[in-house]
C-alpha cells in the first residue's frame, strides 16, 4: 500500500517514538505524516490492525476494499453498459453509450485515545504493536460497520439502507417476514448480481428466518452451511430490527459497495497530558468513506408501516 512507510528503519523509529525511547528522527522520513503530525503505521504492522478491524467490520470481507493516499480524489466507476452478443463476420459489434459514475471521495475521521502505563511500555517483553492493534482495530472496526449500515451521509458515509443513496427496495412486507417476502426479495435481484450475492441481516432477523418452511415442510434456512436459498448469510448487530418502517434484510452483490480507506491508521503519543499518573496516551485516527456505486446491485426488504 503506497500510503504506508516501507523504509527499513522506519519501523524501529516509529515504535521507539511510541515507547518514548531514543530514535533518529530522520528515520521517520520514510513515512508520510498523518493528521496533526501523527505517523502512519509501518507496513509490517498493517495486516495485524486490519485483521482486528475485519473481525468487527463485515464490509472488510464482503465489500470491495479500496485504499488511497490522496487527500482529494474522485472515484470513477465504469458500470455495465450493455450486453455482449454473438457477432457474425462483417456484422457490427453492439455499441452502447458509456455508463460511468464519478463522485468525490470524502474523508470521514474515526478516532479514539488508548492509554497504557509507562511501566508496561518499559517492559521489553510487552508487544505494544499487537496491543494497540487490538484496541484500535476492534473499536475502529465497530464504527466502520455501523456507519456503512446506518450512515446518514452527514459527516459520515451513506449507509446501505439509506432511502436515496442506498440499496433499492426489492420487496415489501406488511405483516412480518414470510417465505413469499424472502422469495420476492431474492428474485428482485438481476441474475448477474445474484451469482455472487449474499444476505445481510441482524441475528434477531436471522433467528426468525430459521423457522420459515416451504410448502413441503422443509426449512428455508440450511443450518449445515448457514445459507438461505443457496446464498451465504452474514449478520451484523447494526442492521435494523424487523419492525415497521425498517429494512431488516439486504440481499445482493456487495462488491458494488466500495469501502474506501484513506491513508490507513495513524498514531501519535500523548505524554504530558497523563504524565502525572504515569500513563501514556495514544491518539489513533483513520479516514474512510463508503459508497454503493450500483444501487440495484443490492436490494432491501422494506417492512411497511400499516398504520399510515
Amino acid at each position: 500500500m503506497k500510503t504506508l512507510a516501507t523504509a527499513p528503519r522506519y519501523h524501529d523509529a516509529f515504535w521507539n517514538l511510541m515507547k518514548h525511547r531514543p530514535f533518529d528522527a530522520t528515520d521517520l522520513n520514510g513515512g508520510r505524516r498523518g493528521h496533526n503530525g501523527s505517523q502512519f503505521l509501518p507496513m509490517e504492522n498493517v495486516d495485524t490492525f486490519r485483521k482486528y478491524q475485519a473481525e468487527q467490520n463485515i464490509f472488510r470481507k464482503i465489500a470491495r476494499n479500496i485504499s488511497t493516499d490522496s487527500t482529494a480524489c474522485r472515484v470513477k466507476a465504469v458500470l455495465p453498459s450493455g450486453a455482449a452478443a454473438i457477432v457474425e463476420e462483417n456484422d457490427a459489434i453492439p455499441d452502447y453509450p458509456e455508463n460511468t459514475a464519478v463522485w468525490p471521495v470524502q474523508a470521514y475521521k474515526i478516532g479514539k485515545i488508548a492509554k497504557m502505563s509507562d511501566e508496561l511500555l518499559a517492559d521489553a517483553g510487552f508487544d505494544i504493536a499487537d496491543a494497540l492493534a487490538a484496541d484500535f482495530g476492534i473499536e475502529f472496526g465497530k464504527v466502520e460497520e455501523n456507519v456503512c449500515i446506518n450512515g446518514s451521509g452527514t459527516d459520515e458515509p451513506f449507509g446501505l439502507p439509506h432511502d436515496v443513496q442506498g440499496a433499492e427496495i426489492g420487496a415489501t412486507a406488511t405483516a412480518g417476514i414470510t417465505l413469499d417476502n424472502v422469495n420476492a426479495l431474492y428474485f428482485s435481484l438481476a441474475a448477474e448480481c445474484c451469482r455472487n450475492a449474499v444476505w445481510l441481516m441482524s441475528d434477531e432477523t436471522a433467528l426468525r428466518l430459521r423457522s420459515l418452511k416451504d410448502s413441503g415442510g422443509a426449512y428455508l434456512w440450511n443450518a449445515a452451511n448457514d445459507t438461505l436459498l443457496g446464498k451465504p448469510v452474514y449478520t451484523s448487530p447494526y442492521m435494523p430490527s424487523a419492525t415497521a418502517g425498517n429494512k431488516p434484510i439486504l440481499f445482493g452483490n456487495f462488491d458494488y459497495y466500495w469501502f474506501i480507506e484513506r491513508g490507513g491508521v495513524s498514531l501519535s503519543p500523548l505524554r504530558e497530558l497523563y504524565a502525572e499518573h504515569g500513563i501514556t496516551g495514544f491518539i489513533g485516527m483513520e479516514f474512510i468513506d463508503g459508497k454503493l456505486i450500483k444501487r440495484d446491485a443490492v436490494k432491501a426488504l422494506l417492512l411497511e408501516d400499516t398504520a399510515e
